[in-house]
């Protein structure tokens, strides 16, 4: 399916492709119900790029905007999402960083798949809507493994999707040890991000158009660099 989120995650371990558009390691930040320039704002966007938008292909970098990130925006349903290739998100380390602007405020429903492909592992961030806790799983485990309690009962759908679709490891007596079950799934279902990605995406119906993105027809912003 064209905007089924699965090739990025197939693509997670790819070296980024460079203009004209994204392929590896893209994470993806989106908010639902949240206009995107808002989205933009707290990952510290420059509003010129906001106010006049131009298709991520057409944009050249400069000396002036070497040190910035640039990130494809657009919209899905009632999700605002950010696309960025270069194997990590700004918005999970600004979470890190305790910036306040990235914390979801009550109501809005968030989350992150982010490669971090320098430090490893994967990581999906999910905040439910109902206070501004953030749920964090490696990529291949259940976002239920965690003395927190969601009182929205979504955490525990999205854990049935990702296991309805192989990207929870089983353990044992199918698979001993993790290792073997990331290589199975590796041979013969594009690897764990793969699901993950698809299964996400799926679960919280964000769609997003793969042309558009491998070839650079969305808009771009430029972002902060959390340790610039």
């Amino acid at each position: 399916m064209n905007d089924s989120l699965r090739w990025l995650g197939e693509h997670c371990y790819d070296p980024p492709m460079g203009h004209p558009g994204m392929r590896g390691g893209v994470s993806l930040t989106a908010v639902r119900g949240l206009p995107v320039a808002e989205l933009l704002g707290r990952l510290r966007a420059r509003e010129e790029e906001i106010a006049v938008p131009v298709r991520y292909r057409d944009f050249g970098l400069t000396a002036d905007t070497a040190s910035l990130r640039p990130c494809m925006y657009g919209t899905s349903g009632e999700w605002s999402y950010v696309l960025e290739g270069s194997g990590s998100s700004t918005w999970y380390e600004r979470w890190f960083n305790d910036d306040p602007e990235v914390r979801p405020r009550p109501g809005e429903e968030l989350v992150c798949l982010n490669p971090n492909i320098a430090v490893q592992p994967c990581w999906l961030a999910y905040a439910p809507g109902s206070e501004d806790t953030v749920w964090f799983t490696e990529f291949g485990e259940s976002p239920l493994n965690s003395r927190k309690v969601d009182t929205t009962g979504k955490l525990a759908v999205l854990d049935a999707a990702l296991r309805a679709n192989g990207a929870v490891n089983p353990g044992p007596p199918q698979f001993r040890r993790r290792p073997d079950w990331v290589r199975f799934v590796r041979e013969h279902h594009g690897g764990v991000p793969a699901l993950v990605w698809q299964a996400v995406g799926d679960c919280l119906g964000i769609r997003i158009p793969r042309t558009d993105v491998e070839e650079g027809n969305l808009p771009i912003a430029l972002l902060d660099d959390p340790f610039g």
